[in-house]
């Protein structure tokens, strides 16, 4: 997911897709829709986390949109729009069944897919999925009572009479509807009951008339002479790819006799018999299409973290608690608890760290049932409890902590039911999103947090962590010491994304633009006085 877009959310029309990089930076004034994009990331968090009858959760742990009528932009005639972009190659390997008809994808492409949702019968409800990868295009539409009004592929219409398709929002599915097949008869090669729909994973196949479609049309180009289970395995092996590359896996089908290669070698992509094959062998896929990107949104979904923009006040003394806590919360509550839980190297070890990057050390003090988090500072041996240190400390340490966890010490993050995550980390982002890092910090500790943001992106990703920072913020300092340290050459200047977020002339939306650093540090495309104070 390294692209989002959003429509009719709150104030936002249309964003347009912005590039989620390892630092990405969102400014803009008051209210003009930087914090509801970067509330959308957790949003997919408590969305996926939580068993839902619709698609997203708008009101969880996390974040409160209120209902889908808060959420939803006023006066707008379309549904709410999510769109997301990432590589084929996220899709981990898998073994399907042999009643399934595709293999694999043929190269690493990109793939977006397109989800608007809209209200029904007090639900939130998909109403559009489009799938694009390379150059096809799927369109699914759905109907008020679970079953596809629309169906297409590259504009060939696969929606039959005789054949219903459903959606439903699984109990193992995350954002996107699963699509099948809907049997309206007995089956009695499989002795299932009347109208059962068709889903039962690694067992039986999504759709039956596809299939049956793409075996026939396979038949009707091969040499007659072709057995049935030769016809069946080449049906199976036809990859996912660019029209050029799933011609060029027709014509060289491992399994195809030297009949097959001669009807297909003068075959080009305009080639009609061609143009109905590609078609097929896509529509076939539609349903295991919608689940590896479901997959994909859901594991990344999972990897967010999220700091919202007031963290709780520092207290004296915590009231000792027998809970294992694996990371710090949204608002730092649990941070006390998260610090008593780690061993004694790996205090001594995130001691060290804050010393080295802040000038101090962070400490864990029980007694009679309480604890109390103390620092020591630089200059000096005696501890201090973080609640006589200002308002400052108690909302940066949340953020630190965080990023000392997933960047400096994955091993700790991959205990329990994280521990297949951080395996996997090198492929799926881990996302930290961030609100006002900057609150209550004094402008040279908002430079030094900016320098420990950077090199925690340098950390991660020299322990192989696709590691990512979506920063809200409105600190001139935070930008322009970024800039620096693109002079600097501490990070690319490519690795950095700055987005505005502005109103239209009319006031009516919020229009979004970006803005990159040169390899000098000086921002392009910045708008004038863009930090000043506009005076009447």
């Amino acid at each position: 997911m390294y692209s989002i877009r959003i429509k009719n959310l709150r104030c936002l029309s249309d964003t347009g897709f912005i590039q989620i990089k390892p630092i990405t930076v969102l400014l803009g004034q008051n209210s003009s829709g930087k914090s509801t994009f970067l509330r959308v990331l957790p949003l997919l968090k408590q969305s996926v986390e939580s068993r839902t009858t619709g698609p997203i959760l708008w009101n969880g742990h996390l974040v409160d949109f209120g209902v889908y009528e808060d959420a939803h932009r006023k006066n707008a005639q379309q549904g709410i729009l999510f769109s997301f972009k990432f590589q084929s190659d996220l899709f981990y390997p898998y073994t399907r069944s042999k009643l399934v008809y595709t293999k694999e994808y043929l190269e690493s492409i990109e793939i977006r897919i397109d989800l608007e949702i809209f209200k029904i019968n007090e639900t939130n409800k998909p109403r559009r999925l489009s799938i694009f990868f390379a150059d096809s295009t799927i369109e699914i539409e759905f109907g008020e009572h679970e079953y596809l009004s629309k169906f297409y592929v590259n504009n060939e219409n696969f929606l039959k009479a005789e054949t219903k398709y459903r959606y439903q929002q699984l109990s193992n599915s995350y954002i996107l509807p699963i699509i099948t097949e809907y049997q309206s008869e007995i089956d009695s090669a499989s002795e299932e009951i009347e109208s059962l729909p068709i889903y039962i994973r690694g067992r039986l196949p999504r759709f039956r008339k596809i299939p049956d479609m793409l075996i026939k049309e396979t038949k009707r180009i091969a040499d007659p002479r072709t057995s049935e289970k030769t016809i069946k395995k080449m049906a199976r092996s036809f990859g996912l790819g660019s029209s050029e590359e799933m011609l060029k896996d027709i014509q060289d089908n491992q399994y195809a006799k030297n009949s097959w290669k001669t009807k297909t070698k003068n075959w080009t992509i305009d080639t009609e018999i061609f143009k109905r094959l590609r078609n097929l062998i896509i529509a076939n896929a539609v349903p295991l299409i919608i689940e590896d990107c479901d997959s994909i949104i859901g594991k990344i979904s999972r990897q967010i973290r999220y700091m919202g923009p007031v963290r709780a006040i520092a207290e004296r003394y915590y009231r000792t608690q027998d809970l294992a806590v694996d990371e710090v919360d949204y608002q730092g509550r649990n941070l006390s608890m998260f610090l008593r839980n780690l061993t004694e190297s790996e205090m001594k070890n995130f001691a060290d760290w804050t010393f080295r990057n802040f000038g101090f050390k962070p400490s864990i003090k029980s007694s009679l049932g309480h604890i109390s988090i103390e620092i020591i500072p630089r200059d000096s041996d005696k501890p201090v409890n973080v609640a006589d240190t200002g308002f400052g400390f108690s909302q940066l340490l949340p953020i630190i902590t965080q990023l000392w966890l997933l960047c400096e010490a994955p091993e700790r993050r991959a205990e329990g039911n994280l521990r297949r995550q951080a395996r996997q980390a090198s492929q799926t982002p881990v996302v930290f999103a961030i609100e006002q890092p900057e609150l209550h910090l004094h402008p040279r500790l908002q430079g030094i947090l900016t320098d420990v943001l950077v090199a925690s992106v340098k950390a991660a990703k020299d322990k192989n962590i696709n590691f990512r920072l979506v920063i809200e913020t409105h600190s001139e300092v935070l930008v322009n010491r970024l800039g620096h340290l693109v002079a600097d050459k501490k990070i690319n200047a490519e690795d950095i994304n700055i987005v505005l977020f502005e109103p239209s002339n009319d006031n009516e939306s919020i229009i979004t633009r970006t803005s990159k650093f040169d390899s000098d540090g000086y921002l392009i495309d910045w708008p004038l006085g863009f930090f000043e104070m506009e005076f009447e």
